[in-house]
């Protein structure tokens, strides 16, 4: 994609919705995609991972004719009524093996898993036996394949049981497993650089001097960056000087995602647009029509880095990261390129109208209520420079035009920040 660089004087930047800047990403992320790059991990290792190819079948599963129930196999056609005696001939415990055929008129004791002796066709529950020394009465009647999973019913040989690309869990780990995998290949994690910039600013654990802040961008942005599934190879605090802007971006975009923090408006001091652009960043949008995190920028640096220059407060950073750099850091995994995903709730307070037109983000709580499903609430917050009302909420409300006030028990659109499952708690 080829475009004039930008640069940034004085004059306000133009704004552009919501909607282009996903279509301005996903161009470039379309243009300077490289090709996903993999490794071979264990299983135990594989959790959390982003699966790179696909994982087969070694061999049919089940591998046998199988048990589903703990009781006994039999031929369908002994057990036509009720009452049905039938001489016990052996067992199969689960890993075992009965070596005999099971005969008219002939049961062999079985447990769950177990592989189905040649002969029967069906197995009997427990429950529905009674056993006297070798015999057994079956008290119901029997149905041919009743309680019996017949070889290669759930998946055959060949066939693929995971595809790429879909995140790792617990139940892909037990999948992967009796399909007979031992190794997996995955997206290898994709590398990002982090700067907070402002003379401002201290690091955690540092004293503060009066006017200085604690930098609680730097450690969030790592912490959403492991979520997404990037790993922070690098994170600074830069100064306000080009002099030392220069140095921290230079190494910076040694990674193919560049966050820069802070240092993004009209103030006198906000030098990260033109440093950035001096180092060879052609800026594709600065601004969107939204709060928080107007001042947000997106830009392709010269090896086809995806730089993003956020506002400093820590919504702002926040929610800019959850709709737009999530979504790069995603792709890069081997994902397509797809702004966030909204679920539906019912507001469970009044939210008043504001002012303010542009399509807002509102930190909110998000929970399942047995009666009315998901429910969502606002939290308590002060605005964007507020992380503890931030913190108190798993979801993000979307309101699209927030000058109407949504009445309680209307249906908003929601953006979870956590795992639903979480959310449901």
């Amino acid at each position: 994609m080829k475009t004039a660089v930008k640069t940034w004087g004085k004059d306000p930047h133009p704004l552009v919705s919501l909607e282009q800047a996903w279509e301005i990403i996903s161009r470039a992320v379309n243009a300077h995609r490289p090709s996903v790059q993999t490794e071979s991990v264990g299983l135990l290792d594989s959790c959390g991972r982003i699966l790179a190819a696909p994982v087969i079948v070694q061999d049919d599963y089940p591998a046998f004719d199988k048990a589903m129930m703990d009781g006994f196999a039999v031929r369908a056609a002994d057990c036509t009524t009720e009452s049905a005696t039938l001489a016990i001939i052996g067992i199969v415990p689960a890993g075992g093996m009965f070596d005999g055929t099971v005969g008219t008129g002939q049961a062999v004791r079985i447990n769950t898993g177990a592989p189905l002796p040649s002969g029967a066709d069906a197995v009997v529950k427990i429950e529905d036996c009674e056993i006297a020394g070798n015999v057994v009465t079956v008290r119901k009647a029997a149905t041919a394949e009743q309680s019996v999973t017949r070889k290669g019913n759930d998946r055959k040989s060949g066939d693929i049981v995971l595809k790429p690309p879909c995140r790792i869990g617990p139940a892909q780990v037990a999948a992967v497993t009796t399909a007979g995998a031992a190794q997996l290949e995955v997206a290898r994690t994709v590398g990002a650089a982090i700067v907070s910039t402002g003379d401002e600013l201290v690091r955690p654990g540092e004293a503060r001097r009066p006017g200085q802040i604690f930098d609680s961008n730097g450690p969030m942005l790592v912490a959403l960056m492991r979520q997404f599934g990037a790993a922070t190879m690098r994170s600074d605090v830069g100064r306000d000087t080009r002099e030392s802007l220069t140095d921290r971006f230079t190494e910076a975009l040694k990674q193919p995602i560049v966050l820069s923090v802070g240092g993004m408006s009209m103030g006198t001091h906000d030098l990260v647009p033109e440093v950035l652009s001096a180092l060879g960043v052609n800026w594709q949008f600065h601004g969107v029509h939204m709060r928080p995190g107007k001042p947000v920028a997106y830009g392709i640096g010269p090896a086809g880095q995806h730089v993003f220059g956020l506002p400093g407060n820590p919504v702002s950073a926040f929610v800019c990261a959850w709709l737009f750099i999530r979504m790069v850091v995603r792709s890069l995994l081997g994902y397509p390129c797809r702004p966030p995903m909204y679920v539906s709730a019912t507001c469970a307070v009044d939210i008043a109208a504001h002012r303010d037109a542009r399509p807002a983000y509102i930190p909110a709580r998000l929970w399942s209520d047995p009666q009315h499903g998901l429910m969502t609430s606002p939290c308590h917050w002060s605005g964007s420079a507020d992380p503890f009302g931030l913190a108190e909420g798993n979801a993000l409300i979307f309101l699209t035009n927030p000058t109407v006030p949504t009445p309680r028990a209307g249906r908003v659109q929601v953006l979870p920040v956590t795992d639903l499952d979480d959310a449901m708690e």
